[in-house]
């Protein structure tokens, strides 16, 4: 008995602790649709002035090719990113960064996608 009163008691504190927010979830791709990770090296200073019609630009011109832009991880010199991108084949991935004049070092499909929690 003397050992189940202060867990009860340490329960009681856990529960009155903050919890995270789990992290939000990671829906899937449309049907038809793959998630791929694009890998880009781009000059010094290629991506200072990039705004909100430029992005606008780059969304119309890969919805062209049934590609969606998912969101970019850049590195601080902004030189290289590593964007997840959706779309049929990595062909179509290939066609929308060219029509958007991007490089494109790789392009790897990321099926699963594996959660911290």
């Amino acid at each position: 008995m003397r050992f189940i009163l202060p867990f009860l008691a340490s329960l009681s504190l856990l529960a009155q602790q903050p919890q995270a927010a789990p992290a939000p979830a990671v829906p899937k791709p449309a049907p038809g649709l793959h998630r791929y990770m694009v890998v880009r090296t781009w000059p010094a200073g290629a991506l200072d002035n990039v705004d909100a019609e430029a992005k606008s630009t780059v969304n119309k011109n890969n919805a062209r090719f049934k590609v969606r832009w998912v969101h970019s991880y850049a590195v601080p010199d902004l030189t290289k990113t590593f964007c997840i991108y959706e779309g049929p084949d990595p062909k179509a991935i290939r066609d929308a960064a060219k029509a958007n004049n991007m490089p494109v070092d790789s392009i790897t499909e990321i099926p699963k996608v594996l959660e911290s929690r």
